[in-house]
């Protein structure tokens, strides 16, 4: 059986699906599923407050395997009840000996609809947790259905936010675990944690559901615009909004190949097809959310398909036009990809001058190969650390602090290349000084007559530096 976990990681989404109908028959149901589970609440309220206490302080989810009924869970526009070995209720042909209480989740009349708890007091901004849940499917399943787990997020009259957790596919009446991890830059006003996924008319079962922190919250973690990606509708959650073929067809899919490939993240992804040159792509255009002289960093979920190709180079490209109207094409990265499975591919780059147009594409495999792309990110790369001063005690005045300075080893130690170029150690440079530097610089070791030679430089700041 496969397993599909997908991992969402400060990852906000903010598109507002339409999943809640009607609010008043939303709430008219709410009130008719959540009374039959609160009534015995109440008349078992000493029983359920001991057996939360008992449990793992730890979890952020309370009454994780459902041994104190429905407490805390609540249906979301639907029905539940809980199942155990001793209720003299059976669903299905799953052995209450061997998998103890589950949850049940019925007359669902849209794929949203599922289990859910408020988590909001218990979970903090930028912490990194791990969600785990054992989950299976009843009903007129057919083949493999999704099941989900996702966050909704809630402030104010802002629109309502949705981040997926993870997903997985599931048999008829087999217990699955779903795995996935999250992270929330900021707290919202409300969180809520729900399952949800299978179509309509198949019970959704629920056996267990665990969230433990992974780390601590980072002090240093603030939210800014910074902090958002450059690109919009970057996991095609909006559809196919914000973007464009470049000079061929692009296509929304959940999966193709008879359900072979599906997405690595999220629930769909887009494929650039009819493409009949080897620049034809998916592309976004980014201009004026870039600044030059700042260096970015892009990350591309990507992959290909058809034409009997296996294997080809997929290629992250940004084109700028100059103010003069001049193109320039600056090459971010570049990688193998294949049929089999999906690549990650990740580039850094930098403008160096002012653009007047600025897009960002995926291009590379032969006409004829569709590219499919499942995320595209851009974001400001991180600072690194200033390197420290050389240590050098008692510098005379007119010390060298640069090392290899001579290439006297015949190698380029010390010495790395910006960007894709290469260098090399080549002879031929003078190895008398000029008679002015002479006089300036007086004795003096002879120069060795080595030079560094920078090569394959596909743009104009690509250089050595020390």
């Amino acid at each position: 059986m496969k397993r599909f976990t997908v991992c969402c990681i400060s990852n906000r989404t903010h598109k507002n699906r339409n999943r809640n109908p009607d609010k008043k028959l939303k709430e008219s149901m709410e009130m008719i599923s959540r009374k039959d589970i609160e009534e015995p609440e109440k008349q078992n309220n000493n029983n359920v407050t001991s057996s939360i206490i008992g449990s793992d302080p730890t979890n952020v989810i309370v009454n994780h395997d459902f041994s104190s009924g429905m407490h805390s869970w609540h249906p979301n526009c639907c029905e539940a009840f809980v199942i155990t070995a001793g209720s003299n209720v059976s669903h299905g042909v799953l052995d209450m000996s061997k998998c103890g209480s589950y949850v049940v989740v019925k007359n669902r009349k849209e794929t949203w609809q599922g289990l859910e708890q408020d988590i909001t007091s218990r979970v903090k901004p930028c912490c990194l947790y791990k969600v785990s849940a054992t989950v299976a499917a009843s009903g007129p399943v057919q083949g493999l259905v999704e099941v989900m787990a996702t966050l909704k997020l809630e402030t104010g009259q802002a629109p309502t936010n949705y981040q997926l957790i993870a997903k997985t596919c599931v048999f008829k009446e087999k217990w699955v675990r779903l795995e996935g991890m999250f992270s929330l830059p900021s707290l919202p006003e409300k969180v809520v944690f729900y399952l949800e996924g299978p179509s309509t008319g198949i019970d959704l079962l629920v056996q267990s559901v665990t969230i433990h922190g992974e780390s601590e919250p980072k002090l240093e973690c603030v939210t800014s615009a910074e902090d958002e990606t450059i690109v919009v509708n970057p996991n095609f959650e909006d559809g196919l909004n914000n973007w464009s073929g470049r000079s061929c067809k692009i296509v929304l899919h959940d999966s193709i190949a008879d359900g072979k490939i599906v997405p690595e993240f999220g629930k769909v992804f887009a494929s650039a097809t009819e493409r009949t040159q080897y620049w034809h792509g998916i592309q976004q255009e980014i201009t004026g959310k870039v600044q030059r002289k700042r260096l970015y960093e892009a990350t591309a979920i990507v992959r290909i398909y058809g034409k009997n190709v296996t294997t080809a180079t997929v290629q992250a490209t940004l084109w700028v036009q100059n103010p003069n109207q001049r193109d320039q094409y600056i090459g971010i990265a570049n990688a193998q990809a294949t049929d089999k499975e999906w690549l990650h591919l990740k580039g850094k780059f930098l403008l160096n001058g002012s653009a007047s147009r600025v897009v960002i594409y995926i291009e590379g495999p032969p006409p004829g190969t569709d590219i499919l792309l499942n995320s595209l990110t851009v974001k400001h790369s991180e600072k690194l650390p200033p390197s420290p001063p050389p240590s050098i005690e008692n510098p005379a005045y007119g010390e060298n602090i640069v090392t290899n300075s001579h290439l006297s080893d015949n190698t380029t130690n010390g010495w790395f290349p910006l960007g894709n170029c290469t260098l090399s150690v080549a002879e031929g440079s003078p190895r008398i000084l000029p008679p002015m530097a002479r006089d300036s610089l007086g004795s003096h070791v002879p120069l060795s007559g080595r030079y560094i030679l920078v090569t394959n430089r596909t743009q104009t700041w690509m250089v050595q530096l020390k």
